[in-house]
């Protein structure tokens, strides 16, 4: 497969000699990509990628979009915003590398530790079922046994309870597992460690499809537990699995990453479990406009009281790694902070702002933050937290 390489937010000139109209149209049509086509034959294309990174198949080409943001800090949004803690990597290993690597880790702990659930059991529930029996199980189901009758059947119509692992929490894992075994899984003692899972897990479990959102909101309490964090797990590996792709003699792990989408996810759950206990924060807030149609903000970030429930601040992430605020970030924050009823408005971007910009339109006060991803994770979050709350 024919490999082309981005960096991301930056523009890729192409020949147009070089692109076929059937490639070009792919790009056209492909919402993780920009492409442009200036006038006159002499003016190359321009490829750009909308806010995805990784290695992202199109048409018989294998875009692969490297970030400009450290590796670690990808893994570390991830780690926040997938909820993936304690991670028990395999002896010997290091840190993460490259953006290959982010699936297949995440692969190996998902194995790793459906591999410890089967040593100790998987977890079973009773499930009740109806079935046509030689013998008396259960409840006899009268109405049945008459339609039974009335055909000729010998069979006595039963309600019974069964223990079983045949249950949603097992096949999500499952699932899980059969996507990833089935892209490019490049080291052999992780496609073993995947390999053994999935056959453990399918002599009791069968396989189904499971969409990403199916891992979220499972019900957990003391027997299972540990199935919360594996869902989470398996969540990612499910949302981020692309279709098979090929390069030369060995399989390429089709992996692409949405950074606006995740560094949004990233702030919303790092907020939520280190804001003082006085505030909380609502992600995705949809605020209802009054209008003669159906129509709604979508504000990333509100900001409340704890106590009272009540609005504080409006907060906006821009995944812009180069940009200053444009005049649209402005006024889509201002617009927020009106409908809320709040006069504070935040704008938040992936790196350390020098000079902030500070700006009062009538009464609300926006300020842009930076949430520092060329740093350790743990130290830009302190200064972002103390920025926050100093302003607010």
């Amino acid at each position: 497969m024919r490999e082309i390489e981005l960096i991301e937010e930056t523009d890729l000139e192409i020949p147009k000699g070089d692109l076929s109209e059937h490639l070009a149209s792919a790009f056209y049509s492909d919402n993780r990509f920009e492409l442009t086509s200036p006038p006159g034959q002499e003016q190359p294309y321009r490829l750009r990628s909308s806010g995805w990174v990784g290695h992202i198949p199109v048409a018989d080409i294998l875009a692969i979009v490297t970030p400009k943001v450290p590796i670690q800090s990808i893994f570390g949004m991830l780690e926040v915003a997938y909820k993936l803690k304690s991670f028990d990597f395999f002896e010997g290993e290091t840190a993460v590398r490259n953006l290959e690597e982010i699936y297949e880790r995440i692969a190996a702990v998902l194995a790793k530790r459906v591999n410890d659930r089967l040593r100790k059991g998987l977890y079973r529930s009773y499930i009740e079922h109806t079935d046509d029996l030689q013998y008396v199980r259960g409840r006899i189901d009268i109405r049945g046994n008459i339609r039974n009758a009335l055909v000729g059947a010998p069979a006595l119509r039963c309600h019974f309870e069964e223990l079983t692992a045949d249950l949603k929490d097992n096949a999500i894992l499952l699932w899980a597992l059969n996507v990833a075994s089935r892209v490019g899984l490049q080291r052999e003692n992780v496609s073993q460690e995947v390999r053994r899972a999935h056959r453990g897990l399918s002599g009791a479990v069968s396989l189904s499809p499971i969409a990403a959102r199916d891992c979220v909101g499972q019900f957990y309490h003391r027997l299972n537990d540990d199935y919360q964090p594996m869902h989470g797990l398996a969540r990612f590996l499910i949302e981020h699995a692309g279709p098979s792709a090929e390069r030369g003699d060995r399989e390429v792990l089709p992996f692409a990453v949405n950074m606006p989408d995740l560094f949004e996810t990233f702030v919303a759950e790092w907020l939520r479990e280190n804001l003082p206990e006085d505030l909380k924060v609502d992600p995705q807030y949809h605020a209802k406009l009054e209008a003669n149609a159906e129509l709604s903000f979508r504000i990333d970030l509100v900001l409340r009281d704890r106590r009272s429930g009540d609005a504080i601040a409006v907060l906006d992430t821009k995944y812009k790694l180069r940009e200053l605020p444009s005049q649209a970030d402005i006024q889509q924050v201002l617009a927020y902070a009106v409908e809320m009823g709040v006069d504070r408005a935040f704008l938040i971007y992936p790196r350390r702002i020098a000079d902030p910009i500070q700006m009062k339109v009538g009464n609300i006060e926006v300020k842009t933050l930076g949430f520092d991803l060329s740093v350790l994770i743990e130290a830009a979050g302190e200064e972002f937290l103390a920025s926050l709350v100093t302003a607010h």
